[in-house]
């Protein structure tokens, strides 16, 4: 029984840190994604990056940058859509 229980807790320590290492994944692809939209930026944008997804977590921000990414792939895709789209005619 105590072999069990710790199993389980072991098992569930593990999934958390998996859990945790797959969200700074996450946050990562969505930094590198708003870098794109912005073109670039400077390492002053990065320390403010960084402050908003690692030091102090604002999920309402990330929000609005998940959003700023999400419409900039669109009218990327629209674009590419668009280029197709004359290349066939």
């Amino acid at each position: 029984m105590v072999a069990v229980s710790v199993l389980c807790f072991v098992s569930l320590v593990s999934n958390y840190f998996l859990w945790q290492s797959k969200q700074q994944y996450k946050d990562d692809a969505l930094k590198f994604r708003i870098i794109r939209v912005w073109r670039g930026c400077s390492p002053k944008e990065i320390l403010w990056l960084n402050d908003v997804f690692d030091i102090h977590r604002n999920e309402k921000i990330i929000k609005l940058i998940k959003k700023k990414a999400d419409g900039y792939d669109l009218q990327l895709k629209s674009k590419a859509d668009s280029l197709m789209q004359k290349k066939l005619k």
